[in-house]
């Protein structure tokens, strides 16, 4: 499991704090956290998307509730909505090094963000709101949580896996997949949104100059410590640092060109939907690792209908043939078989329409319990190799999963949150 974009929002809070906390994010609009290698903005407005790598910190003095014939926006005591990227907050990046641990990040996350604004956070149930203290982190409701798992391919398999997923249908999502260039495709929802792309051009696009531009501050930090011995000295050693600079870049541009990321955005009313009998968003103190990741293999396996059988996925011709084989009579086996083919080939769509529907959704069923995937497989009305691993499917249990841990030492990893760390794989 790994964090990305998270949403919370604190309990009610004085009002002499909030006005301190709308002075404070006026004066620090541009934070420069630690050694200067990532840059965040507090700001007033929402984030632009996945990608951002700002904070959006809003102090709010209104909020929705239901009268009974819809809900409305009244006046109420002010309270704080944070929302950002962990990854990026943490890690500067999201291609490797993750941070897990819900509560714990959570924790870690709004510690470092109210001491750069000079306000403790409490970390014990205990401790009271009082107009120079935040309330305890753990009473905070969350929102948002945005967790992805990534998977090491070529660029030549990502593309086949993406070919091989265009007859996908989300079950019972009333909005179709949207797609993004050749390889990203999201199906969004109300309660969920399931998103699949390629790291490497979205990286190139939204992150590259971000981070190219936070290194050249790291470097004129650096640079500040040194002794130089002449000019010629010094415009030799800016020429190292730059390609310095160039080496980190392609390293993480080749990381994420050999990237598959799948992202489950899990929204407020997912949240408020499973933990309704609290009459409210659950706290930080309620989510649990388990909780989270169960969202995220349930989300994959609708849209794949891979990874619940406890067997090695098999898609080509001959593994499936022998694995139908091994588990029905020959006459089941056969017929599953066909149907198999005609789901490789045609896609769920065209093979629904020309199945009743028991029938399709049993022979479906077989299928999945078999550990037969009619993605990604060998046949083809026009054949060619693949270059997908066998046995690959984006669930959590696959061999190509990647879960990298950030050095201690990266100069991507933000050097002011020591004190809080380590930072989880």
């Amino acid at each position: 499991m790994g964090l990305d974009t998270c949403k919370y929002r604190s309990p009610k809070i004085a009002s002499d704090l909030a006005s301190y906390l709308e002075q404070q994010c006026i004066q620090k609009s541009g934070v420069h956290l630690g050694s200067g290698e990532v840059l965040y903005e507090f700001t007033s407005g929402e984030l632009l998307g996945s990608w951002d790598s700002r904070i959006s910190f809003r102090i709010l003095r209104e909020e929705w509730i239901s009268n009974g014939k819809g809900i409305q926006q009244i006046p109420c005591q002010p309270y704080i909505e944070v929302e950002a990227s962990l990854h990026k907050f943490f890690a500067g990046q999201n291609i490797y090094g993750a941070p897990t641990g819900f509560q714990m990040t959570s924790f870690m996350f709004l510690k470092m963000i109210f001491k750069q604004l000079g306000v403790n956070i409490s970390d014990h149930k205990q401790d009271h709101q009082n107009s120079d203290r935040l309330p305890s982190f753990w009473d905070w409701q969350v929102c948002r949580i945005d967790v992805a798992e990534v998977y090491q391919l070529v660029p030549a398999a990502i593309g086949e896996f993406f070919r091989s997923i265009n007859h996908c249908k989300f079950p019972r999502r009333s909005s179709k997949a949207a797609k993004y260039g050749i390889n990203a495709v999201y199906f969004p929802g109300s309660y969920t949104t399931l998103k699949l792309y390629h790291k490497g051009p979205e990286f190139k696009e939204h992150d590259k100059l971000r981070i190219k531009n936070s290194l050249m501050l790291y470097i004129k930090e650096q640079m500040e410590k040194d002794n130089f011995l002449s000019v010629d000295h010094e415009r030799e050693v800016y020429k190292r640092w730059l390609a310095w600079r160039e080496k980190k870049l392609d390293a993480l541009q080749r990381l994420a060109d050999n990237r598959l990321r799948v992202e489950v955005e899990i929204h407020a009313d997912k949240l408020q939907h499973d933990f309704e009998h609290l009459k409210r968003l659950p706290k930080i103190s309620e989510i649990t690792d388990q909780y989270i990741n169960k969202i995220h293999d349930a989300e994959v396996f609708k849209l794949l209908r891979e990874g619940k059988s406890d067997m090695e996925t098999v898609r080509t011709y001959d593994k499936v043939k022998a694995r139908l084989n091994a588990l029905y009579t020959s006459r089941s086996a056969n017929t599953l078989f066909a149907f198999y083919t005609q789901m490789s080939l045609r896609g769920e769509d065209v093979v629904r329409a020309e199945y009743s529907k028991a029938q399709f959704y049993v022979n479906r069923k077989k299928l999945v319990d078999a550990g037969v995937s009619w993605h990604s497989t060998d046949m083809y009305l026009v054949p060619q190799e693949t270059a997908l691993p066998d046995g690959f499917a984006p669930v959590r249990g696959n061999l190509r999963l990647c879960n990298t841990p950030m050095r201690q030492r990266s100069v991507f990893l933000s050097r002011h949150d020591a004190e809080f760390m380590p930072l989880a794989a």
